[in-house]
């Protein structure tokens, strides 16, 4: 299975909104992350641990810090076309928790390693339900 299969959209902010700004774009999209465009061009990521972790836990005022601030860099990407267990390799070598999704230059979504873990999970379930039913079918019954 492929990430394009599981990826969720992603959205993009300034890299000047402050992070309650960040936190309701995040909430009205019921999104985990944002990708914030700096104004040099480049990108990065915030996600809720960021807010979390270094605006919330440091008592931080949400409204005074900036986006650019906090957002990781540089974007750890992988092509929509990109196999589940080869995006988890990549998540673990980088040590990440999301993967920017692309197609070609584009960003097109996000996946959590948790959402590519729990397909994993349920995808070997289905093989192995598959085969224990093919496994029963041929087993003759004895009294």
């Amino acid at each position: 299975m492929q990430i394009k299969e599981i990826m969720k959209p992603v959205y993009r902010v300034p890299y000047s909104m402050n992070i309650a700004g960040v936190a309701v774009t995040m909430t009205l999209n019921k999104t985990h992350c944002v990708i914030v465009d700096h104004f040099d061009g480049s990108l990065g990521i915030v996600t809720e641990k960021d807010i979390i972790r270094d605006v919330v836990s440091r008592c931080r005022d949400a409204a005074a810090v900036r986006a650019w601030e906090i957002m990781k860099q540089p974007l750890i990407t992988a092509d929509e076309e990109t196999d589940m267990r080869d995006a988890i390799e990549i998540m673990r070598r980088q040590k990440v928790r999301n993967l920017v999704v692309t197609h070609g230059e584009e960003i097109i979504g996000v996946v959590k390693r948790s959402t590519i873990l729990n397909s994993i999970k349920f995808e070997e379930e289905d093989y192995w339900t598959v085969e224990r039913e093919a496994v029963v079918q041929r087993t003759p019954f004895i009294h």
